[in-house]
């Protein structure tokens, strides 16, 4: 076994493995103190050379702008989505998963125009056909106000009704939430008052605690 060998076998050690220990620490790191809901440690740590060095920088700002969405901080989550559309270099899956987050983020505080430049950016980049078309769904019933997806709402809310966790788990009671919200509200624009007090009624206790809760309330209350 030469020198030259040694050498560069402790070059290639260097080069491929070291930087993959560094960045699976790094990622740990991260989401812990996500987890621990350390935004201030996050940040510093997103932000150094460690993460710098390991990740690209659209997954920096991703990662930046899922902790904005765990703080809920409105004003943060708008500016890094212009920062991600208008800096990052970025791949259609990768356009496809930050313009999704924020057409949900624009369509939950009504900012209809915003969501519609999203929507189209996923029209154009997002592989995923049946989460676009529920995009352009809500986009038609709550920024368009047409009743054109009724039925297909109805078939569609039924087998997810009478699935076991249906009611337990928390992130599939809100979705039967938003589409009994949705059929509510073609009601509302078709003023058929009784449908669309059963469907909101029943609405406001599966989107409890959610964006939606306050204007499944307005609904009711008008």
């Amino acid at each position: 076994m030469t020198f030259t060998f040694l050498i560069t076998a402790a070059v290639l050690i260097i080069l491929l493995i070291i930087p993959q220990i560094m960045k699976r620490v790094v990622y740990k790191k991260l989401t812990r103190y996500l987890s621990e809901r350390d935004y201030e440690r996050f940040e510093k740590l997103l932000d150094g050379f460690a993460c710098t060095f390991s990740f690209k920088p659209y997954n920096r700002e991703y990662m930046r702008l899922n902790s904005y969405f765990m703080q809920g901080d409105k004003r943060k989550i708008e500016a890094q989505l212009d920062t991600i559309f208008s800096k990052m270099k970025m791949r259609d899956q990768q356009k496809a998963a930050a313009a999704r987050q924020g057409f949900y983020f624009y369509m939950e505080n009504q900012k209809f125009k915003k969501a519609e430049s999203m929507l189209h950016i996923c029209q154009k980049a997002d592989k995923n056909t049946a989460e676009l078309h529920t995009m352009e769904m809500m986009y038609s019933i709550l920024a368009l106000k047409k009743s054109e997806y009724i039925e297909e709402i109805r078939e569609r809310l039924e087998p997810m009704k009478k699935m076991p966790d249906a009611f337990t788990n928390d992130a599939k009671r809100v979705r039967i939430g938003i589409f009994e919200y949705l059929l509510g509200l073609q009601y509302t624009y078709l003023c058929n008052k009784k449908l669309s007090k059963t469907y909101l009624t029943s609405a406001l206790k599966n989107c409890r605690n959610t964006p939606y809760e306050y204007e499944i309330k307005k609904l009711l209350e008008a």
